[in-house]
């Protein structure tokens, strides 16, 4: 038997790396994963162009052959495909026989009719799904032709010696399938089911069927362990008694070695072909060079026995007795986002709500936090972004954390709304994005979708500290009324010590003519008007009047505090109501009051001790006085005889003047 040197080739050694590192189930990562493992394929980076060639080196003056051109190209993030194109990808034998006659001499004449068997296997495609970051599925589909010429002599009517070529071909799709699975930093795993399905397109007469391409199935596991994030070892073992096992290792930073060592002969392990190798990254491109060297080099140099070929049948391309030494060349071009990936979002936590009133405080109150790993073998520095569409002008950033290698950091992050977010009416979700890039990064590493749950403007969470943001004295229809209750009632007696209290008596007056309680079951965590929309409404709830109480008392600068009640023994029986400055000081209380209960002495913005008055605007409608007692009463019982600040279950919170 004669195998023509030139053109064999195993279609499993199809990529430089994985000839090098000799068991490559689960390290796969390119185009050439369409052979090895199709899971593999989800490790492309956006676009990737892989160029294949080799050198027999077995066979004398046997040169350079292109091996295969492919391309492939992850989309949505979690898919992947790939298609190529092996042109070198044969296996052809030839066949020799020959007949002898004799001429009218007696001389003999001998006479060649050589068969010649081929297989090709020149198209492949193949697509993977991220299932999750740590686990992927994939499948491919390779093209096998095989074809057998046969040259046959006859002798015809005319007593004349004829020839005729007889040309018959066969094909077929292998279907593989495949899977890749990350535990950890550590352990890596690769499942492939070889030649799953097999669908034929074209089958040889029952004469030629002898000759038909065997595609046995079988299953091939791999295992690989990276230790201290450098040094990888790998070993493969499959179905067909075929045991692998490599390493891989950096030199430098740019350079990574490889070896491997091959056998077909499990579980004796008696070594048929060991390989080295190497690989230069400089990006976008990857160089990568291989030889493989077998020991035993009977039937590998282009000539074999027939009875080597008749033992063996023709069960596959890959990997066969036949295969030679071989010296293989693979570069790959990455196009688009080429960087290593250095940090990742293992989860999102959103701490709250959003609140329109009180968007700004999220500007520095922590919305959410990203818990980001490091998964890189340096140490990072990691800032992670926000971003809610519409909503935000530009993603609000983090400053840099610093990471340590496998190490994973919470990072709170904040948000920075504009205006737009005061539009929503009604709750509703939104998406929001949460990225995380790393350094020497300039792009980001990873990126995590979450839900941001915004409620309606008018919506509030029941924390005091919040209810001041829908306090608005600067509204121009606040102004307005408070301007016109003022100029309607001004006198000559305006300028005395008294000014603040009779300009917060009559605003409260007036309030009381255009506005009614409405009494509201929830109490403190609600629904919550703006107080231009009080007094269009001309009604509201506690947390109603009081807000549109305060922002009147703003408009013409008078100071005022919320005092927010929520008692130990019944605390959904919480309760605001306010206390306003009169700007009095505190010798001369007694213009207000002879009687110390019915005001509060506590120092104003200036650090001045005055005299502040407690207003329930509950009883609005009975008037200020009414309101003056109710809530010094409150203040007193809540604050004075149960001690509340004290207890920490009354609070008191500044408003200022203008917002």
């Amino acid at each position: 038997m004669i195998l023509f040197p030139n053109i064999m080739f195993a279609q499993y050694l199809s990529s430089s790396r994985g000839v090098g590192v000799a068991a490559f189930t689960a390290l796969s990562s390119d185009v050439s994963s369409i052979d090895w493992n199709p899971g593999g394929l989800t490790n492309i980076r956006e676009w990737e162009l892989n160029f294949s060639n080799f050198k027999s080196t077995s066979i004398a003056k046997s040169g350079f052959i292109f091996q295969s051109f492919g391309i492939g190209k992850k989309f949505f993030e979690k898919h992947a495909a790939a298609i190529r194109y092996s042109p070198g990808s044969n296996l052809e034998f030839i066949l020799p026989a020959a007949f002898s006659v004799y001429d009218t001499a007696g001389n003999i004449i001998v006479t060649k009719f050589d068969k010649r068997i081929s297989f090709t296997q020149n198209y492949s495609v193949g697509y993977a799904y991220n299932i999750i970051d740590e686990l992927s599925f994939g499948f491919s589909a390779r093209l096998f032709d095989s074809k057998v010429s046969d040259t046959k002599y006859f002798i015809d009517t005319n007593n004349v010696i004829q020839s005729q070529v007889s040309d018959h071909s066969a094909s077929s799709w292998a279907i593989d399938f495949g899977t890749q699975y990350k535990i950890n930093d550590e352990w890596y795993f690769g499942l492939v089911f070889k030649n799953l399905f097999k669908i034929n397109e074209e089958e040889f007469t029952e004469a030629m069927r002898n000759y038909q391409l065997n595609l046995t199935k079988s299953v091939c596991l791999g295992v690989a362990y990276s230790f201290s994030d450098k040094i990888i070892t790998s070993f493969d073992i499959d179905t067909k008694n075929k045991l692998r096992l490599g390493a891989e290792f950096p030199a430098f930073d740019f350079l990574r070695v490889r070896g491997g060592v091959y056998t077909t002969d499990f579980p004796k392990f008696s070594p048929e072909a060991a390989s080295i190798g190497f690989s230069i990254n400089y990006h976008p491109v990857q160089l990568s060079l291989s030889y493989l060297r077998f020991f035993e080099q009977t039937n590998r140099r282009g000539f074999s026995n027939i009875d080597i070929l008749n033992k063996s049948g023709y069960a596959d391309i890959d990997y066969t007795p036949f295969t030679t030494d071989r010296l293989s060349l693979s570069v790959s071009v990455n196009l688009g986002r080429t960087k290593d990936v250095l940090a990742r979002i293992e989860f999102v936590e959103m701490l709250s709500e959003v609140f329109p009133a009180s968007y700004q405080t999220y500007a520095f109150r922590p919305i959410g936090k990203a818990r980001v790993r490091n998964v890189s073998s340096k140490p990072i520095e990691a800032k992670v972004s926000f971003f809610v569409d519409d909503f935000m002008n530009a993603p609000t950033e983090t400053k840099p954390f610093r990471i340590n290698p496998n190490e994973t950091v919470e990072v709170p992050f904040l948000a920075v709304f504009n205006s737009a977010i005061n539009a929503v009416k009604k709750f509703s979700i939104y998406d929001g994005t949460v990225y995380v890039h790393a350094e020497p990064a300039a792009d980001y590493d990873d990126r995590y979708q979450t839900r941001v749950l915004v409620r309606g403007k008018n919506d509030w969470n029941g924390d005091v500290m919040l209810l001041r943001y829908f306090i608005t004295p600067n509204d121009p229809d606040i102004i307005k009324f408070s301007r016109k209750v003022l100029d309607k009632e001004k006198s000559e007696n305006d300028n005395g010590l008294l000014l603040k209290f009779k300009h917060a008596t009559i605003l409260f007056n007036e309030l009381s003519k255009h506005v009614q309680y409405i009494n509201d079951p929830k109490q403190s965590a609600d629904f919550v008007q703006y107080p231009a929309e009080t007094i269009s409404l001309r009604g509201g709830d506690c947390d109603d009047l009081t807000v549109c109480y305060a922002a009147l008392l703003g408009s013409i600068g008078i100071s005022s505090a919320l005092v927010d009640v929520i008692p130990p023994d019944d605390p959904k029986n919480s309760h605001i109501y306010l206390m306003f400055d009169t700007e009095i000081e505190a010798p001369d209380a007694n213009l207000i009051s002879e009687n110390s209960k019915r005001f509060v002495i506590r120092k104003n913005e200036k650090g001045i001790e005055t005299v502040w008055l407690p207003v329930e605007t509950t009883v609005l409608s009975k008037g200020f006085t009414e309101a003056w007692n109710t809530g010094a009463s409150n203040y007193f019982q809540d604050v004075i005889i149960n001690n509340g600040i004290g207890k920490g279950w009354v609070r008191v919170v500044d408003l200022p003047t203008s917002f």
